[in-house]
């Protein structure tokens, strides 16, 4: 039998299972991948611990240039010659780093935790089938290829973001020193400054993993549902502390994947505050949540290994 017959013939004996159904909720819900996000974190710690260590060696010099220039002018708005210092001492920095984070091999680290995350998802994907509608998908059916537009522009886009890390930190450096010689700022108070910017840096990496692996995760979950067939899904939180008020509150609710709900916060003076920013489950910034399929019944289409469960 023609392969394209028999895949109809299998949807068709999986559809009359549930024939007295047009909807079916998924007995599964999808986990959260965070095996991955640990792994873009542990990624993230090691990038910048090449970066803190450089920035160790080179901190000495940039001190001594504005301890000097704060001993022997006078004049709080004259921070020229401040300025080309730490400008070369800061262009020392930025090339020791390049050299030190060239070889690091950032693409392939992102890589490697794409494919781990696009294995992950998939499953996911298989599990929930199996366990909801007692069948297994093909294996072949989500392949690389499939998912090779949506991975490959995060893995160019992540590159990117990564890389630009330790130039818009030293930036931000650069720019904590100039502030404190015009403002007459002790090099004990710079010193602290800049450590205080290197651990905003490093919690914004933190918040950059989780973001981009459920940006990713979403993204994914996303096309298989609705490749799938899936019309709608139930939304589900992670459930716990770290969980924002307005995604708690759409824990459970029903959405069309062609309709998601809008963003909210609450304050205490306005209350209930829409941000008209419309999200599904996981592309919210750092949202752990994830989206539970409901199998539409006639529009159900999924690729079926040959033999079907009982």
């Amino acid at each position: 039998m023609d392969n394209k017959y028999y895949q109809e013939y299998l949807q068709n004996e999986v559809k009359s299972k549930f024939r007295d159904s047009q909807s079916i909720k998924s007995k599964v819900v999808p986990r959260y991948p965070e095996s991955a996000e640990r792994e873009f974190q542990r990624l993230s710690q090691q990038y910048l611990r090449i970066f803190k260590d450089t920035l160790k060696d080179h901190l000495p010099a940039l001190m001594e240039a504005y301890k000097k220039e704060r001993q022997g002018n006078t004049r709080l708005d004259d921070s020229q010659d401040l300025n080309n210092d730490v400008q070369e001492e800061m262009r020392k920095t930025a090339e020791e780093l390049e050299q030190k984070l060239a070889s690091f091999g950032v693409l392939a680290f992102i890589e490697n935790i794409a494919e781990m995350l696009r294995k992950s998802s998939v499953r996911e994907w298989k599990r929930i089938i199996r366990q909801t509608l007692g069948i297994d998908l093909a294996d072949k059916y989500y392949s690389k290829e499939m998912y090779e537009y949506i991975i490959k522009r995060w893995i160019s886009e992540n590159v990117s973001m990564i890389k630009s890390i330790p130039n818009q930190t030293l930036d931000n450096m650069r720019q904590i020193m100039l502030d404190g010689f015009m403002n007459g700022r002790s090099v004990k108070d710079i010193q602290r400054s800049i450590q205080n910017q290197y651990d905003v840096t490093k919690s914004k990496a933190a918040m950059l993993a989780r973001d981009q692996i459920s940006t990713l995760n979403a993204q994914l979950s996303q096309m298989q549902q609705k490749d799938a067939g899936c019309k709608k899904y139930r939304w589900s939180s992670s459930k716990d502390s770290r969980v924002r008020d307005c995604h708690r509150e759409l824990d459970g609710r029903i959405f069309s994947w062609d309709n998601p709900p809008e963003m909210y916060y609450y304050t205490k003076s306005k209350g209930k505050v829409m941000t008209g920013r419309k999200c599904h489950p996981g592309e919210d910034f750092c949202c752990r949540c994830v989206p539970i399929p409901i199998f539409d019944i006639d529009a159900l289409d999924i690729p079926l290994k040959p033999k079907l469960k009982e």
